[in-house]
């Protein structure tokens, strides 16, 4: 059975192209407001001891009953708010051009995860520290910690089938990485989740370029 072109060559070819450019830009929109914001930060952040999240506020010390140096200010709030949703929100279009890469199945359901997984990490700058643990540490950066890698997997498996192996083992690579890091948040704190999201990031741009070059 033949499958349907879901858009004219012309439109998938300007869709990816746009998504691959905010595929690349995630990366460095990313890590650009964090490096900012710890270099605004008041205080000396501490990778071990800070979650990068204290960048807006250190409101659940009492939860987790840790202390740790105050490193917040209305700068770094800003900067660390606005990078995260500026590239939540460019993930969203890289994942929906994804969605239209390939039409396999498990790339299919990738793509729809990378979705969900965007959106949540945009509600990481919309929910941030201050707001409580439930909205900031589980629904919106850890509910994205498990998405993202889980994306990568079924899109690397995906590429796996289809003869694309060195992808296919780098993406599967990558998420192993991701959920390694994500896995020792407790205890390497901001270092863990910069090893978590950076594996994530390094995909999306890998990837990224590839649909840059395929448009």
């Amino acid at each position: 059975m033949t499958s349907t072109k879901i858009a004219p060559s012309h439109s998938k070819k300007k869709l990816l192209l746009i998504a691959g450019v905010c595929g690349i830009l995630t990366l460095f929109v990313v890590f650009g407001s964090m490096a900012l914001a710890i270099y605004y930060s008041p205080g000396h952040f501490d990778l071990t001891q800070n979650w990068l999240g204290d960048l807006t506020g250190n409101s659940y010390s009492s939860f987790l009953n840790v202390s740790r140096p105050v490193v917040n200010s209305p700068t770094t709030e800003i900067l660390f708010r606005s990078g995260h949703i500026t590239a939540g929100i460019l993930g969203i279009v890289f994942s929906v051009g994804l969605f239209y890469d390939d039409d396999t199945p498990s790339h299919r359901a990738g793509a729809v995860f990378a979705i969900l997984g965007s959106g949540a990490a945009t509600a990481v700058g919309i929910f941030p520290e201050p707001m409580g643990v439930i909205s900031y540490m589980f629904v919106s950066s850890y509910t994205s910690l498990v998405l993202l890698p889980t994306a990568i997997f079924l899109i690397g498996g995906a590429s796996i089938d289809a003869s694309r192996r060195w992808f296919g083992g780098l993406s599967i690579a990558l998420a192993i990485v991701a959920l390694a890091g994500f896995s020792v948040v407790s205890y390497l704190r901001g270092g863990a989740l910069i090893i978590a999201f950076g594996a994530i990031l390094v995909w999306a741009f890998v990837f990224g370029v590839r649909m840059v070059w395929r448009a």
